[in-house]
């Protein structure tokens, strides 16, 4: 069966509609490649119009792969518009969806057997949920912008560096998110067929430079726009790269470990392995998990009867009015080399300093907290880029005299039980469960940390110079405890804290009583009581 092809030319808005009926498979895609070379650069956009096309075999795809290189190599915009559902589900089994843009423009009449997914709308996973809610809250707020400016080292090659980054841009899905509201529900939801503007290399002026740099304080326009901005700049100082991710698509593992690692592969020409799975694949996955009321009882049972003044540190202040501060301590009593001869994980046995070190603060027998977990479980999620952290509820109570060793491997099974039921978080976020706990993370790995620090990039050092202003918070917690692995072996902890309710000298009095912890968990035989005594 032959193919029937039509193009229309909209020379006003510069669109080049090529409309397709019949099948695409081996017997056509000749004359389809054809007419594509002839007509795909008379626009600035190309769009293909499956409204009528029956069938679509492997040829076809691959000749749809073809003609979206070719538009990107002219710069033109490239989609696919209103396939059939059975053409659809082509492109969604086998992952095409990912990487070619596809519009429904006339969602009324689409087959209604069509799944979201398939439609292209999925959900926000609970933790990305959590995060919008938070930055509704204060939608000028800049703490979901996750990167910064870093001045290059004059040795890098900037279009080898631009190439690189397009291309590990174009290999994920995730930075083709765009953050919408459903068009017949109203819930907000995200779709992965956004398009992708290519990263060029700017030549500008000193005072264009420095105009460019507010994009560092500016808060992410979220509905229906790119989540990450990408510049690479040469100035009369120097060479320069602006890259800053909105913190609901990337984490910090997934910023510093994946796409930095997957940048200097393809900039040193090295063989990348592409995985199968797409984030999108993985919101799939994970929404057809099976959900029972017990995550959700093991949650609230993990955070009953939290009481601020029994599970945080007694305010010394009566502001009223919550004000961001943050207190910066080297820890004295802890070293990288200590996990060579030690048994237990480095995540859990700060995490246990920290738990004791408010307990006893507090003049408690109990901990509640909230501890920040990469999320990443398995092998494949290990790759996946895009925000994967979970943040999971830890419960302690005292009232038993153990010791430090039976303590801390408690801690760790209740920390591996927590972890099967984070399918159930949306509970926590959904009733504000843990929205006045302490926050507990260790950040290892952390490329972009500090400003006026060097991090490794394709094999020369970058000096990070500016970091987006988190001064407004849109969470407002009373404490969060940040311990940085630093890559001298020593650890830097951050407590981020609420200054109308606690002063300089009570934070202080905290990082002491963590180290203080820290010294002694050391001792496997100690009594943890004794500790807390």
């Amino acid at each position: 069966m032959s193919i029937k092809i039509n193009i229309r030319e909209d020379s006003a808005a510069g669109v080049l509609l090529v409309e397709l009926e019949g099948r695409l498979d081996a017997t056509t895609v000749d004359d389809f490649n054809q007419r594509i070379e002839e007509v795909a650069t008379k626009g600035s956009q190309l769009d293909l119009d499956f409204s009528r096309l029956e069938y679509m075999s492997s040829a076809g795809l691959r000749s749809i792969l073809m003609a979206q290189k070719l538009a990107n190599k002219e710069n033109i915009k490239f989609r696919v518009v209103n396939p059939q559902s059975s053409v659809a589900e082509v492109f969604a089994m086998t992952g095409f969806n990912h990487f070619v843009e596809i519009v429904n423009t006339n969602m009324e009449s689409a087959d209604e057997a069509v799944s979201d997914s398939l439609r292209g709308f999925y959900p926000l996973r609970a933790i990305q949920r959590w995060m919008m809610d938070t930055h509704f809250q204060k939608a000028n707020s800049t703490m979901m912008n996750e990167g910064g400016l870093a001045k290059l080292d004059d040795s890098l090659d900037m279009e080898r560096l631009a190439s690189a980054i397009n291309d590990t841009l174009a290999a994920h899905d995730i930075f083709r998110c765009r953050i919408l509201f459903h068009p017949e529900t109203g819930d907000i939801c995200q779709r992965f067929d956004g398009s992708l503007s290519k990263v060029r290399i700017e030549s500008l002026s000193e005072e264009e430079f420095e105009k460019r740099k507010l994009e560092l304080k500016r808060p992410y326009q979220i509905i229906d726009r790119p989540l990450f901005r990408i510049y690479l700049i040469i100035t009369p100082s120097g060479k320069y790269m602006y890259l800053d991710f909105y913190h609901v698509i990337m984490d910090g593992v997934a910023t510093a470990m994946l796409f930095f690692r997957e940048l200097d592969l393809r900039y040193r020409g090295k063989r990348v392995k592409q995985d199968e799975m797409g984030y999108a694949d993985y919101i799939v996955q994970e929404c057809n998990q099976p959900k029972d009321e017990t995550g959700a009882a093991y949650w609230r049972k993990m955070l009953k009867d939290f009481d601020e003044n029994k599970h945080l540190p007694p305010s010394d202040l009566k502001d009223g009015v919550w004000k961001f501060n943050a207190l910066y301590r080297q820890l004295q009593n802890i070293q990288k080399n200590f996990w060579a001869e030690s048994k237990y994980s480095e995540h859990t046995f700060l995490l246990a300093a920290v738990m004791l070190a408010i307990a006893k603060s507090a003049g408690s027998r109990e901990a509640i907290m909230s501890y920040v977990h990469n999320g990443r479980t398995t092998r494949a999620e290990m790759r996946l880029m895009g925000l994967m952290i979970t943040q999971l509820p830890i419960r302690y109570d005292f009232y038993e005299d153990i010791t430090v060793k039976d303590f801390i491997e408690d801690l760790e099974r209740k920390l591996a039980e927590g972890v099967q039921y984070r399918d159930s978080l949306d509970t926590v976020y959904t009733e504000g469960l843990e929205d006045d706990c302490a926050t507990f993370i260790l950040q290892k790995g952390n490329l972009m940390g500090n400003a006026g620090g060097e991090f490794p990039l394709c094999g020369t050092q970058a000096l990070l110079q500016e970091l987006p202003q988190n001064k407004a918070s849109a969470v407002e917690n009373s404490l969060d405890v940040h311990v940085v692995a630093e890559n001298d072996g020593t650890y830097r902890m951050k407590l981020e804290y609420d200054a109308s309710r606690y002063s300089e000298s009570k934070m202080n009095y905290l990082a002491d009583l963590v180290d203080e912890m820290l010294k002694g968990l050391k001792n496997a035989e100690k009594s943890v009581l004794e500790l807390l005594a």
